[in-house]
């Protein structure tokens, strides 16, 4: 039996240079107490997930950034179901990191997993924080797909070009400043036009047909640490919902840059909403992102999003002690 199990893409930025180094690194930081494996493809994580459930791994890591989470994540609750989740520890190997970050994880993999070793050595109860997955149903996929936060319109094609220039933090604020400055200089044109979307929030259709962008994410900080959202949500219940109209960035283009710091609150117009839900029903999608997986397609897609089931992330911060 197993009580570590490391489950490694090999194509994620930080371990692509180096597999075979960053591979024998880790299985010598855990020795006999992990089992580690590397899946080159999606098909492969259900056979790697069987094992490690046959081990009785109790902890299980994943290096390969956000996408590598919700790909592993969606396949481990297909598998088994939403009583039998491990707890997961986010490794910083991918290329924006927002679960890690959210759970304080901001060293480098190894760092995060002598300490832990050291942790687990001693015998000592881990850290965990509990956030809710968001159980996403495209009418366009076979099955469910599980994350923590899923972005469409301005924000999906932000991300795309974010991914297609080689992502990194200079790419990011690049990007950053120059949507700022877009914003200032002429509000609601270009990139800030709605998109043709009826959105559900709790069952309840939103006054206005049309969107620059939504987000939903049961996280505490989006994108870059950037501190958004204007009610806590409840994990296993719950999440945040930003949703955004040209109206609204027209009117308030000079402020809404500050809400990158400041939470704002929702307008009595409907143009912005910010507020937590346990819903939310998009039709005539056209491309989202949810964690890193990237579903873009030329037809439209109806989308709904759910509070899914609470996860254990181990966290050095933790908002509670277990033992593993």
């Amino acid at each position: 039996m197993k009580q570590i199990g490391i489950i490694l893409n090999p194509s994620a930025k930080i371990n692509s240079r180096r597999t075979a180094a960053v591979i024998k690194k880790l299985s010598d930081i855990f020795g006999g107490r992990a089992i580690l494996r590397t899946t080159k493809n999606k098909l492969e994580i259900a056979g790697v997930m069987n094992e490690f459930q046959g081990e009785g791994v109790k902890l299980l890591l994943i290096s390969g950034g956000d996408g590598t989470i919700c790909s592993v994540m969606s396949t481990y609750l297909k598998l088994f179901g939403e009583d039998e989740l491990p707890v997961i520890l986010p490794l910083m190997s991918g290329t924006i990191n927002m679960i890690g970050s959210d759970a304080g994880l901001r060293e480098s993999q190894f760092v995060i997993c002598r300490k832990l070793n050291d942790i687990l050595r001693r015998g000592a109860p881990v850290g965990v924080i509990e956030r809710g997955l968001i159980r996403l149903q495209d009418s366009k996929l076979d099955e469910p797909y599980y994350g923590f936060s899923w972005i469409d319109g301005f924000l999906y094609r932000f991300l795309i070009d974010y991914y297609k220039q080689g992502a990194g933090i200079q790419v990011a604020s690049m990007m950053t400043i120059k949507t700022i400055l877009t914003l200032l200089s002429n509000g609601g044109r270009g990139p800030f036009e709605n998109v043709d979307s009826t959105v559900y929030a709790d069952g309840g259709k939103l006054p206005h047909d049309g969107h620059v962008l939504i987000i939903a994410s049961s996280l505490k900080k989006f994108i870059f640490g950037f501190d958004i959202f204007a009610e806590e949500s409840v994990p296993g219940t719950s999440f945040n919902l930003v949703y955004v109209r040209e109206n609204y960035i027209k009117e308030q283009r000079h402020t809404l840059p500050l809400g990158l710091y400041r939470s704002l609150k929702s307008d009595k117009n409907g143009d912005f909403v910010n507020r937590a839900v346990r819903s939310l029903r998009v039709e005539r999608n056209r491309g989202y992102i949810i964690d890193g997986e990237i579903f873009s397609g030329e037809e439209p897609t109806d989308v709904l999003l759910e509070a899914g089931p609470k996860v254990r992330i181990f966290s050095f911060r933790g908002e509670k002690d277990i033992d593993l």
